[in-house]
């Protein structure tokens, strides 16, 4: 029995370093496959990833969900940039962006955020686009830097009293510890493996960007990032409750777009209260629109980009026409 046991231990301990080596490789592999598609920028201490396309005023900055990847909007960003400049980052542990350990505050990441543009020249006002988790990270940034924001787009983002909710809480507290075990064993390969072996191509995106994501998606330090982006809205329970967190945003042109679709499987958790938080954002300006992606669930920007890609045109359309209006009047 004692003789079994160590042959076992001797198994586990060389698969491991089997599934180290492998994931060693292949992340030097996909570092020369897939150089950094945009620039590279010292913020704030660390490297941070910025691709920018098209010109024009305002420009368009897009803020990604919790382990959203941004490259999952390149196709939104394509067709935008014909009309103005359009900007996809990486968050710090994301894509091509550096990793930081230890926990970070949503206004750490709103820091980083605006350094990053402030580094890349690219000149505000801004309209800000938050998927999801992306939404909190928007309106902090318009309620810290509101002389720089031009507009929002919403994209089926939760309400603050959606999110917290006890059920809701302990659901995405199961989320942050799933990350944790992702991270540790995409240290040996594995996340990596499964996502080769059982990966169905999405028809819609080119196998190239594909397999871009997928790379980025695997790594231990994109289950890092994920989960502290999950874990970053609990630590800031204290004060994101509070009815002064975000104030009304007077008449600001504001999108806010919630999905039609039933949330799948256990997030549906979310579904309570949902409506009801999406008239709140609604309300945080007198000049909102409130859209329904009827044949979406939360990934209206892959089930309906169309929509998506309208509202953003039209929020910076009437971004434009507000300015003009100031510029008269002065």
């Amino acid at each position: 029995m004692h003789l079994w046991l160590i042959s076992v231990a001797i198994a586990v301990a060389g698969l491991m370093l089997a599934g180290a080596i492998y994931e060693q490789c292949s992340r030097r592999l996909n570092a020369k496959r897939f150089p950094a598609p945009g620039l590279i920028f010292d913020v704030n201490g660390h490297k941070l990833h910025l691709l920018a396309k098209g010109t024009g005023m305002p420009a368009v900055i897009i803020e990604q969900g919790a382990g959203g990847p941004a490259l999952a909007w390149s196709s939104i960003q394509d067709k935008l940039a014909a009309f103005t400049c359009v900007c996809l980052y990486d968050r710090a542990g994301y894509g091509w962006s550096e990793h930081i350990p230890g926990p970070r505050s949503l206004e750490d990441r709103v820091c980083d955020w605006h350094a990053l543009l402030t580094a890349a020249k690219i000149p505000a006002p801004y309209v800000l686009v938050g998927h999801s988790y992306g939404g909190f990270l928007v309106r902090l940034f318009a309620r810290n830097y509101p002389d720089e924001v031009a507009g929002l787009v919403l994209v089926d983002s939760p309400h603050e009293g959606t999110y917290f909710q006890p059920e809701v809480l302990s659901f995405y507290s199961k989320m942050t510890w799933m990350m944790g075990a992702m991270k540790i064993l995409a240290l040996v390969g594995l996340p990596r493996l499964l996502t080769r072996l059982l990966n169905k191509p999405d028809p819609a995106v080119s196998l190239q960007l594909s397999e871009q994501i997928n790379a980025a998606m695997v790594r231990n330090e994109y289950f890092s990032a994920a989960g502290d982006d999950i874990a970053s809205l609990r630590r800031a329970t204290q004060w994101l409750t509070k009815a002064e967190a975000f104030a009304p945003l007077g008449d600001l042109p504001i999108t806010v777009i919630t999905h039609g679709q039933p949330f799948p499987g256990p997030f549906a958790v979310l579904d309570k209260g949902w409506r009801e938080g999406q008239d709140r954002l609604a309300a945080l300006s007198t000049n909102s629109v409130l859209l329904v992606a009827e044949k979406s669930n939360h990934m209206i920007h892959a089930d309906e980009p169309d929509l998506v890609i309208g509202a953003i045109r039209e929020v910076v359309e009437r971004a434009r026409q507000q300015a003009l209006a100031l510029r008269q009047l002065t």
